[in-house]
């Protein structure tokens, strides 16, 4: 090998082992717990009574929970796919009873009204956010800061 290419490789080596730690500070941060409670106090949310639940419930490895005004909020830490993905189908609704709370049918029959709270259910990852609450708006901010952490 000549000079110049030895040269070449040396300045290239020096470039990548000086430009890999200036870019890893662009990358972001893993999500983990301690990130999502910095995230929502962080927020213009009044996030209290935050907590983690020991033990974990839903076969969560980790849950944290706090409120938002009225809003309960719980977020689980899973580490098997199938798990979460079970949860997360568990929380939402279907399109039937989406349908029939929206439209009002069931009261509209004489039915008595639903006690159940609105809950709105997000997932990132191996993390999955439960909140519920009666203001709708709010538990649509609360998803929408999860989902931008």
């Amino acid at each position: 090998m000549d000079l110049a290419k030895i040269i070449k490789i040396f300045i290239g080596l020096g470039i990548l082992i000086i430009g890999v730690p200036i870019l890893m500070q662009f990358l972001p941060a893993p999500l983990n717990m301690e990130r999502i409670v910095e995230g929502f106090k962080k927020s213009d949310l009044g996030v209290v009574e935050i907590q983690v639940v020991n033990p974990p419930t839903n076969e969560a490895i980790a849950q944290i929970s706090f409120k938002v005004g009225d809003a309960l909020v719980n977020i689980y830490q899973y580490d098997n796919e199938g798990t979460i993905a079970r949860y997360a189908e568990m929380y939402k609704k279907d399109p039937g009873t989406a349908i029939v709370e929206a439209w009002g049918l069931a009261q509209s029959l004489g039915a008595a009204p639903s006690k159940n709270k609105p809950e709105r259910v997000a997932r990132r990852k191996m993390f999955l956010l439960v909140a519920q609450g009666e203001d709708k708006s709010v538990l649509e901010h609360i998803v929408k800061i999860f989902t931008n952490l």
